[in-house]
């Protein structure tokens, strides 16, 4: 039986006693097995600048470097595509300390200004009391903006655009910074951010001192051209700590595959048949809910539009009881008065709410506040809750196959079709790991998250099975990433070595056919 590595071990990486005990009481006294590998095979606890022959190795456990220098050699750069709650954000954060406790900087970026300010209070939160120096950056909140330019902090979480924006005019601002950490970086598949993205990151590459990029990405589209243009080493993993059932609800029956395993089809039955009329999206979102508000689990259901996260909110609170969101209700009406105040009071009487850029950002806080506290069972979100979130949802539902551009209320807004990277962001907010408090509480041991595709017909089905199931049924088999990759000045080329095999992989296999769910 393999021995889990201890967050305590960490002591013999030079990792204060101070900052064991913080991350043991956020986090767990474990590591998950790709921060342990990260830790042990790709040197993240290295420090210092991120060229050849600069950076500064971490001992091992056994106080031999020899093993973590040999994964550190030449470009110290890493790529960490994993799923979402796999524990990525974590080795992100243990190289930012890492940086920090030798004097140090790291700057942390998200495409989001919500991801900023909620990564900016996670820190804050956990690191003040050590007397850490915490700041943000986006494009409305400019007041850190002077600290940034002067270097005068440990840990800046900045907005990719406003980053990029230091980045041209104040060039030297990165004088003192040893690790850049790139969160979210699956948003190069979208093409409103991909420039941006790679004109962020090739400047960097350019830079006479260049500090160590670490970037963190769920699964890609484009996986095989974007570990060719990084040029990093890449930690891969298929494996989700919470299982995750992924599939199709048609008449009354949620047929799907697990996240983990992808070798087997199960099913579980909704409704009965008889419950709900071919073509009627109604009839199967209200009885999938139904079934989830009676077992009392948290239920996220995204929708394209501001405007339907508030219809179909209204609607399901009319025709489902559910306890109220008494506390939820308390603290709103204490607060300042808005437009969309007195509808969520009407829908937290029913235990539920919407999610969506119309609500104040105290609004939205208290909205994750009371999920987390298991008040609230019922969300009808955009995608302002796709990207970086940790929020307690048993289940995802997913009940459209386009997305809106980022003006998806204005009338001509165009549309696109949901690509896998969508669905990992979206469908991610299912069984998320350790996160929340009294009743949405999530853990390893109690079970399994869904993610939902809603079929109320037959082409619905079909679409669904096209887009996402024949890709992950034939691409992203169950292995783990053991190795590192290694690349040539000549050819980009990627190897990728996994666990318990020797199988080494050059090229990813080509999408071909599919099953039916």
């Amino acid at each position: 039986m393999t021995k889990i590595m201890k967050i305590k071990s960490l002591k013999n990486y030079g990792i204060p006693s101070y900052f064991l005990n913080i991350w043991e009481k956020d986090c767990s006294p474990y590591l998950l097995p790709i921060q342990e590998e990260a830790v042990k095979k790709y040197g993240v606890l290295n420090y210092g600048e991120g060229k050849e022959g600069r950076m500064q190795y971490a001992p091992t456990e056994s106080n031999d470097p020899s093993e973590v220098r040999l994964h550190g050699a030449g470009n110290n750069n890493l790529l960490v595509i994993a799923p979402t709650s796999s524990g990525k954000t974590f080795i992100g954060e243990m190289a930012a300390i890492t940086q920090i406790i030798h004097q140090q900087k790291a700057i942390y970026l998200v495409p989001l200004k919500s991801l900023a300010q909620e990564k900016y209070q996670h820190f804050k939160n956990l690191y003040s009391r050590c007397g850490l120096e915490i700041v943000t950056s986006s494009r409305d909140y400019r007041e850190d903006d002077d600290k940034i330019i002067k270097g005068n902090y440990n840990i800046a979480v900045i907005v990719y655009e406003k980053f990029y924006y230091f980045l041209l005019k104040y060039p030297d601002f990165l004088a003192e910074v040893s690790l850049i950490i790139v969160d979210e970086l699956q948003m190069i598949d979208d093409p409103g951010r991909e420039p941006l993205l790679e004109s962020m990151i090739d400047h960097l590459k350019i830079k006479e001192k260049n500090p160590r990029i670490i970037a963190l990405s769920t699964p890609l589209e484009n996986q095989e051209a974007v570990l060719k243009w990084f040029s990093a080493k890449a930690l891969l993993s298929h494996h989700r700590p919470i299982a995750l059932r992924k599939g199709i609800v048609r008449e009354g029956t949620f047929k799907y595959i697990n996240h983990n395993e992808q070798t087997t089809i199960s099913q579980e039955v909704f409704f009965k048949k008889d419950a709900v009329r071919d073509n009627c999206f109604e009839d199967y979102l209200l009885e999938t809910v139904r079934y989830f508000t009676n077992r009392n689990e948290p239920t996220l259901i995204f929708f394209p539009t501001r405007a339907e996260t508030r219809r179909w909110s209204k609607w399901l609170a009319s025709q489902l009881e559910s306890r109220p969101a008494s506390s939820a209700m308390k603290e709103l009406r204490r607060m300042e008065e808005t437009l969309s105040r007195n509808e969520l009071l009407e829908l937290l009487k029913r235990g539920m709410a919407y999610h969506n850029a119309d609500l104040s950002w105290e609004e939205r806080s208290l909205i994750e506040k009371y999920i987390k506290d298991g008040e609230i069972k019922v969300i009808c979100a955009t995608t302002t809750l796709a990207l970086g979130t940790d929020l307690p949802f048993k289940n995802v539902l997913i009940a459209f196959n386009k997305m809106y551009g980022n003006d998806r209320d204005y009338p001509h807004a165009y549309q696109k079709t949901l690509t896998l990277t969508d669905v990992e962001n979206i469908g991610g907010r299912a069984g998320r790991l350790n996160r929340g408090k009294k009743g949405n509480s999530l853990k390893r041991e109690e079970g399994f998250g869904r993610v939902i595709f809603l079929a109320p017909s037959l082409i619905s089905e079909t679409i669904f099975q096209k887009l996402y199931f024949n890709f992950f049924t034939n691409n992203h088999q169950p292995v783990k990433n053991e190795d590192l990759n290694r690349k040539t000045e000549e050819v980009a080329e990627t190897e990728i070595r996994y666990h318990g095999t020797n199988q080494v992989i050059k090229k990813p296999a080509k999408v071909t056919g599919g099953f039916s769910l």
